[in-house]
């Protein structure tokens, strides 16, 4: 405020609309006798319970890879062999779990595409990714299946 005159307008108009604003309030009667300026304010609940973030299991939902992916990765671990067309690999995802597709997905996206897929199949270097899936295999857990 410029001045203490100019503050303490402020303050005497406030407490004068602070007693209209309770006057009809039966419960804010201990306001109006109060020379404390209090500063009322409005405190929002807490958010309901369905707001709280849920943990998921990482294979409560399905996973999904494009047949693109799936050919990548088959380019990458299996460097000699023969490599599905788009039309097989969209029909070979369906045999993994969302694990496996998850850890192709992962094993995927550690070359481009272009090194991957300009040397016709082959992956120079070593057996690196081989690699990596075969150890991948021997930790996972055992798969469930279910049939119907």
């Amino acid at each position: 405020y410029p001045t203490p005159r100019a503050e303490a307008k402020y303050w005497r108009i406030a407490s004068r609309y602070r007693r209209r604003l309770y006057s009809a309030e039966s419960g804010k009667s201990s306001l109006e006798s109060s020379d404390i300026p209090l500063v009322t304010y409005y405190t929002p609940r807490l958010l309901p319970l369905y707001r709280e973030s849920e943990k998921r299991h990482a294979n409560a939902e399905e996973r999904r890879i494009s047949p693109r992916t799936f050919c990548k990765w088959h380019r990458m671990v299996f460097r000699d062999l023969h490599h599905p067309t788009l039309a097989q690999a969209a029909t070979r995802i369906k045999y993994h779990s969302n694990e496996d597709l998850r850890e192709m997905q992962r094993i995927a996206k550690l070359l481009p595409d272009e090194q991957v897929f300009r040397v016709r199949g082959n992956v120079k270097g070593t057996n690196k990714y081989r690699n990596m899936w075969r150890k991948w295999l021997e930790n996972k857990e055992v798969d469930l299946v279910v049939v119907f």
